[in-house]
């Protein structure tokens, strides 16, 4: 039985030195109740599974958008049929479905794509191409199919046949642009997505990808670089002159190598055409934000909503902003921690923070290497498939404490019986009652009530 889905957003992200498979799970549909298990209103505000969803789904995403890019005849033109040949192109049916770099319109001049894009329009797309995808499963990752011989509809593509017309929002930026280069030029990967379903702007990070062969370095060189710097657009907002992870901070602050601004400025100047909006009768400014990332793109939203949330610039915003993070690893110092709750107890920001037993990811390393690290907000450490999860307020875990030889299939959002989604949703033996139902069911505020005790 499929469990119920909040109508977040679209894309995903995923790991540190481990990429798990990019499919798109169920794709977030309406609230409603399952054996009764969550509340249609909790499930708006803690959307667990969506957020882990779409934390995986910018994989999927992105991977279509390459084999557009890398395979497509009309986006390579100058090549002679002989590097034709060699690079496999193809002509794909209308690409501008997902890649709308020729589109005319640009109603977000911010973006780098042209156009949103809808989920009705990578419906079509998958449709059209069928020949040339491949996805048997939500395990699976999505494959290119060369000659033209799959026939069998991607698992995306029904999972979206399933979400139907009930589901309203649109990509308004996937910025993929410098993700593949060979050098440190390298940049992060981000998408927004507006969800006029539920009145949500999202923004997701996509968490660590390792390409050697591709040249892909950047990601791993960016996680192990665990000095703490003070940052301007940190410190700013702090009282205590916080310290950040000085590859996680470089990576969202420092000014981009192939542009003009950092991806923060970037980040901030769609917000504000995004808020700004009011063409076509519609009208986002009251909408909520929330941010969600897995692994590297956890560490980023974590860092993301503390600017967000505490920034001058940011007050068009409306508050609190929301981070849900997966196996996020620490951002920052004791002082970032107590500035972060800070802006708890102003009710600027709200972290719900999902990890996993055995995943040292989400750890702080110590052993001398470094300076202690505090996580931030409400988590939920999951023990295992059996086991109810355990919820505390701040609840920082060392390296050692959490080492194991299965470590890195801890750190999966989906895949594994050891896997976040496995263990936040197993159901007791024999029962469709989810072991961890009376945490699910609460919403954001009601984990921090119970939890965070902000008062003291």
């Amino acid at each position: 039985m499929k469990f119920a889905f909040v109508a977040l957003l679209l894309p995903n992200l995923t790991s540190a030195f481990v990429l798990p498979p990019s499919p798109l799970p169920v794709l977030l549909k309406k609230p409603e109740c399952h054996v009764g298990v969550l509340k249609a209103s909790a499930l708006d505000v803690v959307p667990f599974e969506s957020t882990l969803a779409v934390s995986r789904f910018i994989y999927t995403f992105g991977k279509i958008r390459n084999f557009v890019k890398d395979h497509e005849e009309t986006f390579n033109k100058d090549l002679s049929d002989k590097e034709k040949k060699k690079k496999k192109i193809v002509a794909f049916d209308t690409p501008a479905l997902v890649d709308t770099r020729n589109s005319a319109a640009k109603p977000f001049p911010s973006t780098k794509m042209n156009n949103p894009v809808t989920a009705s329009a990578m419906k079509e797309f998958l449709d059209r191409n069928i020949k040339y995808i491949k996805q048997e499963n939500h395990e699976e990752d999505v494959e290119f199919v060369y000659d033209g011989s799959n026939k069998e509809m991607t698992w995306m593509a029904k999972e979206l046949a399933d979400l139907g017309s009930e589901f309203d929002a649109d990509i308004i930026e996937f910025d993929d642009k410098f993700s593949r280069l060979k050098t440190i030029k390298t940049e992060l990967v981000y998408s927004v997505v507006v969800n006029r379903t539920t009145k949500k702007i999202v923004i997701v990070f996509r968490g660590t990808t390792w390409n050697l062969k591709g040249g892909n370095i950047k990601d791993g060189v960016i996680d192990a670089d665990f000095r703490q710097r003070v940052r301007p657009e940190v410190d700013e907002i702090s009282t205590r002159g916080a310290k950040v992870h000085s590859g996680f901070s470089r990576y969202l602050l420092k000014e981009s190598k192939n542009e003009e601004g950092s991806k923060l400025d970037q980040i901030m100047s769609v917000l504000k055409e995004v808020y700004a909006y009011k063409e076509s009768g519609r009208d986002y400014s009251d909408y909520d934000l929330v941010i969600t990332g897995h692994s590297l793109g956890g560490s980023l939203a974590q860092l993301l909503s503390f600017i967000l949330a505490g920034s001058k610039e940011a007050d068009f915003i409306p508050k609190p902003v929301t981070a849900i993070t997966w196996a996020s690893p620490v951002v920052g110092d004791k002082n970032f921690f107590l500035d972060y709750r800070d802006l708890e107890k102003s009710n600027k920001v709200r972290h719900i923070r999902v990890s996993n037993r055995n995943d040292v990811i989400a750890c702080s390393p110590g052993l001398g290497i470094t300076k202690p690290y505090w996580q931030t907000g409400v988590n939920i450490y999951l023990k295992s498939t059996n086991k109810k999860a355990e919820v505390k307020y701040e609840n920082t875990r060392s390296i050692i404490s959490q080492t194991s030889p299965i470590s890195l299939k801890a750190h999966s959002p989906y895949k594994g019986s050891r896997s976040y989604y496995k263990r936040l949703f197993a159901k007791e033996e024999g029962t469709d009652s989810y072991i961890n139902s009376d945490i699910l069911e609460k919403s954001v505020e009601e984990l921090y009530e119970e939890y965070a005790k902000l008062q003291d």
